[in-house]
């Protein structure tokens, strides 16, 4: 039975290994205009998590490219939350406990209100 196709549900977000660092990244079109994301070359452990929670490997390149492969697997809220707790702490942010987000999605809007806060 052939494997189906699972294609990214943006935004995403870069979870890098044994970092607990989190990129966002809005959409397909961030993804293929900054060359840091999709030529950098990731470690085995490095992964995307797309809005529906979907884990994708980066290690694939097609034409030089990195080509996010779906990994069969998913990151409930809690741990995506945990991801995004972890996340925060590191950037300095008091009352990291109390940090909650109804649905993947507004977590990953939380990983970007950071994103635009440090800008």
């Amino acid at each position: 039975m052939a494997e189906a196709i699972v294609e990214i549900k943006w935004p995403a977000i870069l979870k890098y290994s044994n970092d607990p660092e989190l990129l966002y990244i809005s959409n397909q079109s961030e993804w293929n205009s900054d060359a840091g994301l999709h030529n950098f070359t990731y470690e085995d452990s490095d992964y995307l998590i797309d809005c529906s929670g979907n884990m994708f490997s980066l290690t694939h390149k097609l034409n030089s490219h990195i080509n996010p492969q779906y990994q069969n697997r998913q990151q409930s809220l809690e741990e995506i939350l945990g991801l995004v707790k972890a996340h925060s702490a590191q950037l300095g942010n008091c009352c990291v406990a109390k940090l909650y987000a109804p649905s993947i999605e507004d977590a990953f809007d939380i990983v970007k209100s950071f994103t635009d806060e440090s800008n």
